[in-house]
């Protein structure tokens, strides 16, 4: 979508490309906006065992040969987000700057993991339904169900089309992902940092260790949090967050 400088967005789990729609919209008025679908979501494959941090990384290289980019700015939400992490790990050459949102840099804690067990034994038993429901309560913030019930409807179509077997499989990812504060600390391009008031899996407290982990490494982090959206803050609020993406990637294209 549009043309110029190759932006990539990331989704989070379980939706697919489609969760960046409104966003891009902005964003393709002078960028060339590429909305993967993650592996295991959308039309993409899951392949076998868990879908991991580490395939994602490999999977959006992939994707930049195949596109001939050489250089790409990226964004990403929750796990799109943290893919970032490891994109960063991979191939830091190829990256001018990184935009982050709702994804902390922390790994799971014990009582995440437990849950994502918890989650997978349900949906071996009985499918996706009641994953599906719990994920809308939680990945999307209050006063987006209270002000547009809408939105919750086109994630639900959007989370329905996932297999129950990747879901499993991104699961078992999520709760073997790496720590990245480390990580964070040696990051060296441009980093906009998005926090959410009403997302209770990536705190503004957890954003915000995130942009002053970066700032302790010595690069400029943008900070900014979203007072009325959960984790889905950019599906919630495009017209809020489209603009602090595009203001982001102008001032680094220049």
């Amino acid at each position: 979508m549009g043309e110029g400088q190759d932006v990539i967005l990331l989704h989070p789990t379980p939706v697919h490309h489609a969760f960046w729609f409104p966003v891009a919209e902005i964003l393709a008025q002078r960028y060339r906006v590429i909305m993967p679908d993650l592996r295991g979501h959308g039309q993409s494959e899951a392949g076998d065992g868990p879908i991991t941090v580490e395939k994602l990384g490999e999977d959006a290289e992939r994707l930049m040969n195949e596109l001939d980019i050489s250089k790409a700015l990226f964004a990403g939400c929750s796990i799109g987000g943290y893919t970032l992490y490891e994109l960063w790990r991979r191939m830091p050459q190829r990256i001018l700057a990184l935009a982050f949102c709702c994804c902390k840099p922390q790994s799971d804690t014990e009582a995440n993991r437990a849950m994502r067990q918890n989650w997978i034994n349900d949906i071996q038993l009985h499918g996706t339904g009641d994953f599906i429901e719990q994920m809308l309560n939680s990945l999307i913030g209050p006063t987006t169900r209270r002000r547009l019930p809408q939105k919750v409807g086109e994630a639900r179509e959007m989370m329905q089309s996932i297999l129950p077997s990747s879901v499993i499989a991104v699961q078992q990812g999520l709760a073997g992902r790496p720590d990245s504060v480390a990580t964070a600390k040696t990051i060296r391009v441009p980093s906009c940092v998005v926090a959410a008031a009403e997302d209770s899996g990536s705190t503004v407290e957890d954003m915000k260790l995130l942009a002053e982990t970066i700032r302790n490494g010595g690069y400029g982090a943008d900070f900014h949090v979203l007072h009325d959206a959960g984790h889905y803050a950019p599906w919630e609020q495009p017209e809020t967050v489209g603009p602090i993406l595009r203001r982001f990637f102008d001032s680094v294209v220049g």
